[in-house]
Order: structure tokens, then C-alpha cells, then sequence
């Protein structure tokens, strides 16, 4: 069994202090958060794939590349990768890629999305 954190990647108000941080201070977090996941002993970080507001992770392979190269342990993953939006070659590439600068720690979800006004973004129909 593996222990991790998710994120789908929101923006959303502090419940305690009402403040809403900008997108540079969410993503500058959740790199803090992934690196203290591995320090505390936990063995996975994911983060959503969104290209929609109030969420931040449209390039999930570079905030795991970047999350992998300032871990040694940890798997990098993602809770969906979206395959009805993006090329299917372009994520074999990409997560090829991270897969290597991670030295094996990347794991991959697919899955199809359910935001139905980004798919003409992509020139796809959700039906």
C-alpha cells in the first residue's frame, strides 16, 4: 500500500484566513507541499490536469519534472491526464520524458476530463 497527497490543483479561498492566493503563490506551494510530502515519508504526489479556471496545473509534466528533480524518492503522478484533449503522441513524449528525468519515480493516470467548455479549446466535441 503507498501513502501520498492529490491535488487537483483548485485555487480556492483560505477557509481561515478569507485570503484567495494568486496562481504563482498556489503553484509555489504545492512545489513546498510534494517536497515535504517526501520528507514526512510519504510515497506519492499527484496533480490534476485543468485548463480551466480556478484551477493551475495545465502542464502537469513540467510541475512533476520540476517536483522530481527536487525530491530523490518520492513517485511524481498524475490524478488524470486528460487523453480526449491532448495528442496522444504528445503524452507519450512528455511523460516519457519526465519518466527518465525522475529515474523511474512517474507513474501515470489517464482518464477523459468532464469540463465540458475546454474541449472546443482543443477542437473537440465532449459527446
Amino acid at each position: 500500500m503507498q501513502f501520498g497527497i492529490m491535488s487537483v490543483s483548485d485555487i480556492t479561498r483560505d477557509p481561515i484566513s478569507g485570503v484567495t492566493p494568486s496562481e504563482a503563490e498556489r503553484i509555489a506551494n504545492i512545489v513546498k507541499i510534494a517536497v515535504k510530502a517526501e520528507e514526512v515519508g510519504l510515497d506519492a504526489f499527484a496533480i490534476g490536469e485543468h485548463h480551466n479556471p480556478p484551477f493551475f496545473s495545465s502542464a502537469p509534466t513540467t510541475l512533476l519534472a520540476h517536483i522530481a528533480a527536487l525530491t530523490e524518492r518520492i513517485i511524481v503522478t498524475t490524478s488524470t491526464t486528460l487523453i480526449t484533449t491532448n495528442d496522444p503522441v504528445r503524452i507519450a513524449e512528455q511523460y516519457a520524458m519526465l519518466q527518465h528525468l525522475s529515474h523511474g519515480r512517474m507513474d501515470l493516470l489517464l482518464g477523459r476530463g468532464n469540463t465540458a467548455p475546454v474541449y472546443p479549446w482543443f477542437g473537440q466535441d465532449i459527446r
